[in-house]
C-alpha cells in the first residue's frame, strides 16, 4: 500500500502484567481466583518454571483435588505466539485457539486472548485501514459516478452532506461534497453502480452489499468504541455476535478492496497532489 499504515503486533495487544498460579493450588481455589480477577487463563508455575496454563473453562469451584496436575494444558509451541506477529496473523491464530502466551527467557511475558481484540491498538489499526478505504472509494465515485447524488441516497443523507459541506465552506476548507459523505453513504453508492463494485473486486452486487455492509458495521463499532469481537467463546457459523473469524473476514474484505482499487490505478494521495483527472481520461 502506497502510504504507511499503523501496524499492530501481538506484543501491543497482549496483557503484560501476567499473574500466575502455583501447580500446587487446588482446583476450586484456582477457579475462584480466575473468576474473581476476570481472567480467561493464567500460566501455571512449578517453582520458577512455567509448566502449562489453566483456562477458565478447565475448572470449577466444585472440582476436587490438591493440585492442578489434572487440569493443566502443557505450554507447548502450539500456544506460543511471537510478539512480532502482525494483526492478521494474530486474528488467524485466535480463531484456532482462544489464548496464547508470549515468552522470554524461561518466563511468560504476556497473555493474548480474544478479548484483547477489543483494545485500543486493534481499534487504531482498523480505523486506519477503514479510513484509507474511504479515501479510495471517494476517488472511485468521483471517477465512475460523478452524478452520485442520483444514486439511491436518501434525502436525509444528502441534507447531512450539504450541512457538513457548508460548514467547511464557511471555514474556507471545503473539499468536493463527496468528502462529507459517511461510509454508509459510500457503501450505498458503490453497491448501486456496477462499475464501482466490480472495480473493488466483487463478483456480484449481492456480494458487494453483504461484504461492504460488514465494513460499515465494523466502522461504526470502531468509531463508537463498541466491542469489535462480541463473541469470544465460539467461531461457529451460527454464533451470535461478531466473532474473531468474522473480524478477520471483514479485514480481508478491506484489504482485498484496497488491492483491487490500487491495481485499477486509484491513489488518493496522488489525486490530491495532481488534481482530479478521471481515470478514464487518456
Amino acid at each position: 500500500m502506497p502510504r504507511d499504515l499503523y501496524e499492530c503486533t501481538a506484543a501491543e495487544l497482549a496483557t503484560h502484567s501476567v499473574e500466575s498460579l502455583d501447580r500446587d493450588t487446588s482446583p476450586d481455589v484456582a477457579a475462584a481466583w480466575l473468576d474473581e480477577n476476570g481472567y480467561d487463563a493464567a500460566p501455571i508455575y512449578d517453582a520458577d518454571d512455567p509448566v502449562g496454563f489453566l483456562h477458565t473453562d478447565d475448572v470449577t469451584t466444585d472440582d476436587d483435588g490438591d493440585t492442578l496436575d489434572d487440569y493443566i494444558t502443557p505450554l507447548t509451541i502450539d500456544y506460543m505466539i511471537s510478539g512480532d506477529a502482525a494483526f492478521p496473523a494474530v486474528l488467524d491464530a485466535l480463531i484456532e485457539h482462544p489464548v496464547y502466551f508470549l515468552g522470554g527467557h524461561n518466563h511468560v511475558t504476556g497473555i493474548l486472548t480474544r478479548a484483547d481484540l477489543n483494545t485500543s491498538p486493534a481499534r487504531i489499526y482498523l480505523f486506519d485501514r477503514i479510513t484509507y478505504l474511504e479515501e479510495h472509494l471517494r476517488e472511485l465515485i468521483i471517477d465512475q459516478k460523478p452524478d452520485w447524488k442520483k444514486a439511491p441516497v436518501t434525502p436525509e443523507e444528502l441534507d447531512g452532506i450539504k450541512d457538513r459541506y457548508e460548514d467547511a465552506e464557511a471555514a474556507n476548507v471545503a473539499l468536493d461534497e463527496i468528502h462529507y459523505a459517511q461510509f454508509s453513504t459510500l457503501e450505498t453508492i458503490v453497491t448501486s453502480v456496477e462499475a464501482c463494485w466490480e472495480t473493488c473486486g466483487f463478483s456480484t452486487k449481492g456480494a458487494a452489499e453483504s461484504r461492504l455492509h460488514g465494513v460499515t458495521e465494523l466502522r461504526n463499532d470502531v468509531a463508537h468504541a463498541n466491542l469489535l469481537v462480541e463473541n469470544t467463546d465460539s467461531n461457529d457459523f451460527l454464533s451470535s455476535g461478531r466473532t474473531t473469524e468474522n473480524l478477520l473476514n471483514t479485514l480481508e474484505t478491506i484489504n482485498d478492496a484496497l488491492t483491487h482499487l490500487q491495481d485499477a490505478g486509484y491513489d488518493p494521495g496522488a489525486t490530491q497532489q495532481q488534481g482530479t483527472q478521471s481515470h478514464s481520461d487518456p
